[in-house]
């Protein structure tokens, strides 16, 4: 579901989105912050992307994923 709405909107507007790591949120890559991958992750690549409240809940010292 999440790569069908990335898809219409790579169609629809010209700019690249990309899915935060730790909520799964579609996010413009342009505000995403790229981070190191935790070793212990199901992530297949060195490195994932945040999305700016992610990125805001994690300076404030939030380890938890967020409740959706």
């Amino acid at each position: 579901m999440q790569e069908d709405i990335l898809g219409t909107r790579r169609t629809a507007v010209s700019e690249t989105y990309v899915t935060c790591s730790r909520c799964g949120k579609a996010t413009r890559s342009r505000y995403a912050r790229i981070v190191q991958s935790d070793v212990l992750s199901d992530s297949n690549s060195e490195y994932e992307y945040l999305c700016p409240e992610c990125q805001k809940a994690l300076a404030n010292g939030e380890k938890d994923l967020p409740l959706a």
